[in-house]
């Protein structure tokens, strides 16, 4: 009966030891997460990350929300992620001036730089 009540004692022990190693483990990764989020939200980095990108035609649509900007410029390889871009787009107070119409972005572009392109309007042609 002893040696039954010690193995389950220590049994018991490990388990809460796995289990706080579990809860560690998530909390670490949850906060790596967040600030590597954060980073990239404030970090204004091009999609391509050289100073030679690639040209990309773009067309918007009148009326597009920012949200599905930032997904058909993630699809078309200009930025590397819509969700980070819809809230720099947020914070810049971007969100609602971008227009519609069609663009000519480089993958060489800093989010900031393609925000102020597509609030300012798509250039005329003959201009």
């Amino acid at each position: 009966m002893k040696v039954n009540k010690a193995s389950m004692m220590v049994a018991s022990v490990a388990v809460k030891f796995i289990v706080a190693a579990l809860i560690l483990f998530l909390i670490l990764r949850g906060a790596i997460f967040a600030y590597d989020f954060g980073f990239s939200i404030f970090m204004d980095e091009a999609a391509s990350g050289q100073a030679e990108g690639r040209s990309v035609e773009v067309t918007l649509l009148e009326g597009s929300s920012a949200r599905d900007i930032g997904k058909q410029l993630e699809t078309l390889g200009v930025i590397r992620d819509a969700n980070i871009f819809y809230i720099q787009s947020l914070l810049a107070g971007n969100s609602k001036k971008m227009k519609g119409g069609k663009y000519t972005l480089s993958t060489s572009m800093k989010p900031s730089e393609i925000m102020q392109i597509l609030s300012e309007g798509p250039a005329e042609a003959g201009s």
